[in-house]
């Protein structure tokens, strides 16, 4: 069959997400069934196809290599989740379907940290109109603008400093970390260039230590329209150090997004529910932010040359572009499968129309587990018990594995509640369960499905 193939298909999938979204963990599950291929277990394409002559390839110029064999190893024998992304990498493969005649495909999977999402905003503004979308988001959410005190109290004083607003912008947004709001930008101050993360301290701790900008001699905060213009020697300062941040950071992120075909974004139903209104309103801002920015969809002509070039010209020289989408829930396994078609409602109604106003791109909806961890008890019907081996104790510490232990999930509502606090609801963390055989990946819930929507 292979004497037949006569061309590559490049397929450049970005998969993105808040931080804790499930990454890593979809991509290492994804990479391990490839790999391993089952007909029976991962479906692809017409029910019977297979994958074949898979090679790894190695990683395009300036990325590094998504540490697969790392992160799998790991999920069996270290009992932990892998590592958060810190910094962005791919992973490259070429193998053959048998339901495509004549190309092979070669799929690059882009892994992102979750944190530069906080910084899309920056790409399509300037620095003074970036200060005006930062300082309303402030301003007009009252939680976002309890956490900014300090800033707010220096930049209406009437001695501003450069010295005053950075340590008082640092220190709210120290404050913003530690209220789990996601909006944290130069998103530096929490991962910063070096990959390095902020880790649990005081506020004030936080605002010593982190950066906001790409150093400690570049450090910049937004500036209101009133303190700009009268103090244009800070509005100079402030703007030349954003832009080189915005070279350095953010154009290269979302430059690498927009190369891609299609995009797998994350959004975790139960982290929303679990932490309150207040993330939910944070993670449809960020995910607005990042898609007017990247402009994803394509018109009749692009889709006519889109086509055109995949006949014509090498893989390595086909444009990008994002045409398809797919909007994934993870951590399925995390709910009682009664609630698993409200679990894929609750993400259409959240993402669906951002989605819809978009001409020319192809968008679908998936609830998914890349790696099941639980089970369902037998007699546990109406009960919504799930069996797993806990992550935390009941103080949120993290715990050694230990035996299975049932607890109980919550229900799902049909709609996402007018309002809703921290803790309300409940999804508990477990252990993964990944086979400690190499061939032998995790049980996955759509994943395939996923997968053989983005690759066009």
């Amino acid at each position: 069959m292979s004497a037949f193939r006569v061309k590559t298909t490049e397929c450049r999938v970005g998969v993105v997400g808040l931080y804790n979204a499930g990454k890593t963990v979809l991509l290492t599950s994804l990479v391990n069934h490839l790999e391993n291929h089952d007909v029976d277990r991962f479906v692809l394409g017409p029910r019977g196809t297979t994958v074949r002559k898979f090679e790894p390839q190695r990683p395009d110029r300036g990325w590094a290599a998504f540490n697969f064999a790392g992160f799998r190893d790991a999920l069996v024998h270290k009992g932990r989740w892998p590592e958060k992304t810190r910094d962005r990498s791919q992973y490259s493969c070429l193998f053959e379907r048998s339901d495509w005649t004549f190309s092979d495909a070669l799929l690059k999977l882009y892994d992102l940290p979750g944190e530069r999402l906080a910084d899309a905003a920056m790409l399509t503004r300037s620095f003074a109109a970036w200060s005006d979308h930062m300082f309303a988001t402030i301003c007009n959410d009252t939680p976002y603008r309890k956490c900014c005190e300090p800033y707010l109290t220096a930049v209406a004083a009437k001695d501003v400093t450069e010295a005053a607003v950075v340590a008082a912008y640092k220190l709210s947004l120290a404050n913003l970390i530690l209220a789990y709001k996601p909006l944290v930008s130069p998103s530096t101050f929490l991962l910063d260039t070096a990959g390095s993360a902020a880790k649990p301290d005081s506020a004030e701790n936080l605002a010593k230590t982190r950066v906001s900008g790409l150093d400690f001699a570049s450090e910049f905060a937004p500036l209101p329209a009133a303190v700009r213009a009268s103090h244009p020697e800070l509005l100079v300062l402030f703007a030349d150090r954003f832009e080189r941040y915005k070279d350095a950071v953010v154009v290269p992120f979302l430059h690498a997004l927009r190369s891609c075909h299609s995009l797998i974004v994350l959004v975790d139903v139960t982290m929303l529910l679990a932490a309150g209104v207040g993330m939910y309103d944070d993670n449809r801002q960020i995910l607005r932010d990042l898609f007017h920015v990247l402009d994803p969809g394509e018109s009749g002509l692009e889709r006519v040359g889109r086509h055109l070039a995949k006949v014509f010209l090498p893989h390595d020289l086909r444009p990008g572009g994002i045409t398809r989408v797919a909007f994934v829930a993870p951590k399925l396994d995390l709910v009682h499968p009664d609630d698993r078609d409200r679990m894929l409602g609750l993400l259409k109604r959240m993402v669906g129309k951002l989605a819809e106003n978009i001409d020319g791109l192809k968008h679908a909806y998936f609830n998914c587990a890349a790696v099941v961890s639980t089970r369902v008890l037998p007699d546990s019907e109406g009960k919504r018990l799930l069996v797993g081996v806990p992550y935390r104790d009941a103080t949120g510490r993290r715990i050694p594995p230990g035996p299975e232990q049932r607890f109980k999930v919550s229900a799902l509502p049909d709609e996402w509640p007018a309002d809703w606090s921290p803790g309300q609801f409940t999804f508990p963390e477990v252990y993964p369960t990944v086979p400690t055989r190499k061939d032998f990946p995790p049980e996955q819930v759509n994943l395939d499905a996923v997968l053989d929507f983005v690759l066009d």
